[in-house]
């Protein structure tokens, strides 16, 4: 019964004064919308940049092979490193961090199909890649275990590398040249999109794989006749787990090659999730939720101040509720489940409007540009739970207020 009183006086003081009461309850609700607006963007914003780095490929680590570092061995004696298929084996069978390690080699060769003909990033590539990379293959096939075993001239298309070769007419069973030589298209990536690191020259969306045996059957490299790739990646199973997996790696090669541990220019690593960690997502994070509850504890302040006024104008009331018996106690809870009433409408309203520009924004933004915002429960959540906290803080006041009114003094001033 209680509560239905609470609600009924709240209702009533709300109609005293309207404009007032509007006012004050765009302040709750504009706070809690903004809590849940700002808290569900920031997780966007987070997303989009994460996935914009990741994209090249999910726990990422490349290792590449450079020179001996000039404070290991005088510097017209510096030696020339190179990664052989051997060296890929032995890290594949000694490493406990990554959960695929992938030789790769790349060049650019003028390729043509037709009367078109562009320069390109070829790659010599394995089966495994596409899991790597986390790309999905939009049409035809990845390359597979027999391309390599049967060194075939088969080719897998980027997507903007499809636009610029094929244009409108190309597509699976194509045939084009990569160096005077010709392959078919088996084939075609889907469309990565934005990238913020390469592990390279071109984005995935510009590249052209072919098999990496095949990729060897254009001459030896680095003037070896071993068959040499590029650079090694490796696929971490944890990306906590990042820097325990460079020092392994490190550590396997540096004895492959004889060189020193230590000597960061002999062997050198290369990862999105170092660049990630540099960037300051939390703090993003940190400052919306700062805004939100800021502008919330706003509104707080206008329920205060509304209820403060509240009491003021219904001193006579309070006076002769106590002095026919009322508890101090019970005008104390009367008045503060008055502000609570008003403050869960305002938050249930801001909460409503929140989740609807959430929604209105996400059917008009384009994840590549325009974070696009990611509701959670754990959002609404808190967002309730700090309205919560704001409307009990600020009834504390106006109902201690209300309850130590004199009810002598205000008979007498009736």
């Amino acid at each position: 019964m209680r509560l239905r009183e609470a609600v009924r006086e709240a209702l009533r003081t709300l109609r005293v004064s309207w404009l007032r009461t509007v006012l004050t309850l765009f302040g709750i609700v504009w706070g809690t919308a903004s809590v849940i607006f700002l808290l569900a963007w920031g997780i966007g914003v987070r997303d989009m940049i994460e996935g914009a780095y990741l994209r090249v490929g999910r726990n990422l680590v490349q290792v590449f092979a450079g020179q001996v570092g000039e404070d290991f061995t005088p510097a017209a004696d510096r030696r020339t490193l190179w990664f052989t298929l051997d060296d890929v084996d032995v890290v594949r069978q000694r490493s406990r961090y990554a959960s695929l390690v992938l030789p790769e080699s790349h060049f650019f060769r003028e390729v043509s199909y037709r009367q078109t003909a562009t320069t390109l990033n070829v790659r010599g590539v394995t089966p495994e890649h596409v899991s790597l990379r986390g790309v999905r293959v939009a049409a035809g096939r990845p390359i597979r275990g027999d391309d390599l075993s049967h060194r075939r001239r088969v080719a897998v298309l980027g997507a903007e590398a499809r636009r610029r070769l094929l244009g409108a007419h190309g597509g699976i069973g194509s045939i084009i040249r990569i160096g005077g030589q010709s392959f078919t298209v088996v084939g075609l990536l889907d469309d990565v999109g934005m990238q913020l690191w390469q592990d390279g020259p071109t984005r995935l969306d510009e590249q052209v794989w072919i098999p990496l045996t095949t990729l060897f059957l254009f001459g030896p490299r680095y003037g070896r006749d071993a068959e040499v790739v590029d650079n090694i990646l490796l696929g971490l199973r944890d990306r906590r787990l990042r820097h325990e997996a460079e020092r392994e790696v490190r550590a396997i090669l540096a004895e492959r090659l004889r060189v020193s541990l230590t000597d960061e220019e002999a062997i050198r690593t290369a990862s999105p999730l170092a660049s990630l960690e540099k960037l300051p997502l939390d703090q993003i994070d940190d400052l919306l939720f700062t805004l939100g509850v800021t502008t919330l504890a706003i509104g707080g302040v206008g329920i205060l101040t509304m209820m403060l006024d509240a009491v003021q104008e219904r001193r006579q009331e309070i006076g002769v509720r106590l002095a026919v018996g009322a508890r101090r106690r019970d005008v104390l809870i009367q008045f503060f489940l008055e502000t609570f009433v008003i403050a869960g409408a305002g938050g249930l309203l801001g909460a409503a409007l929140g989740l609807a520009g959430c929604a209105a924004l996400a059917a008009v933004a384009h994840g590549d540009l325009i974070p696009v915002p990611v509701v959670r429960w754990e959002i609404v959540a808190v967002a309730l739970s700090v309205m919560s906290a704001v409307g009990f803080l600020s009834g504390l006041f106006p109902a201690w207020r209300a309850s130590r009114v004199d009810p002598s003094v205000t008979l007498r001033a009736e």
